[in-house]
């Protein structure tokens, strides 16, 4: 009797833990990836230039970004003093040739999906220095004709982060026909410049020997995709005194 109790037991348990598996849904966390180079940090005393390199992932693709919030690690610093500017005005008006010789902070790709059929659209990545506390990201599209310069503005950020930036994706990018809206895939890219002294990005310190970042997309509800809110992401880059 007692091994035709144990068979019945383990028989429901493995249905209980099936629906269990059946019924579990794909995380929509943004998956990120994020490093600081060099690893071994600077001081505040003395700040090492360094290389941000940001790569993420949306998991929530039935919805149209309306904005993304990058979110940097305290002894992580964003400062585009000392450099050559460039607006994302101009670039929008007569192309990145008006930028400046030196404004350039680095670049990469991101790609998208178009309208209800999901076409996939291939963008190259270009990021100036905006002015001393923005970063311009343009977005060309690859064998295409659409091209926007986006501001990310560069604040200050709470809890275990020092700041933020927040870079808002306009309208003719959400939505560039008539109830043919867009949905971002994922992002990648560097940044990095330095004109003498001047890091535009720079360690200050190395905290648990980790910098922390994060990533949070805002959704723009839609016709198509009338999925609202926000998703979070985070993340750590090793790092050393």
């Amino acid at each position: 009797m007692r091994k035709y109790l144990i068979a019945a037991l383990v028989a429901v348990l493995s249905i209980a833990v099936t629906a269990v598996a059946v019924g579990q849904t794909p995380s929509t966390e943004p998956e990120v990836d994020v490093s600081l180079t060099p690893s071994k940090a600077g001081t505040k005393k003395k700040p090492k230039n360094s290389t941000l390199k940001l790569s993420v992932k949306n998991n929530r693709t039935d919805a149209t970004v309306d904005t993304i919030t990058v979110n940097i690690g305290k002894n992580v610093k964003l400062n585009g003093k000392g450099f050559k500017y460039c607006k994302a005005a101009d670039i929008n008006a007569q192309g990145k040739t008006v930028c400046p010789a030196g404004s350039k902070a680095g670049g990469g790709t991101a790609n998208a999906v178009l309208g209800p059929g999901r076409a996939p659209v291939k963008f190259k990545v270009d990021a100036y220095v905006g002015s001393k506390s923005s970063i311009i990201f343009y977005v060309q599209q690859i064998g295409g004709t659409v091209s926007k310069a986006l501001t990310g503005k560069v604040s200050k950020a709470s809890g275990k982060f020092g700041s933020k930036i927040v870079i808002k994706i306009d309208e003719d990018l959400q939505e560039p026909a008539t109830n043919v809206f867009s949905s971002l895939v994922d992002l990648n890219t560097t940044i990095k410049a330095k004109k003498g002294k001047n890091y535009l990005v720079s360690s200050t310190g190395c905290a648990s020997k980790k910098h922390n970042f994060g990533v949070k997309f805002t959704f723009n509800p839609n016709a198509t995709y009338p999925a609202t809110g926000s998703v979070s992401g985070e993340t750590t880059s090793a790092c050393k005194k």
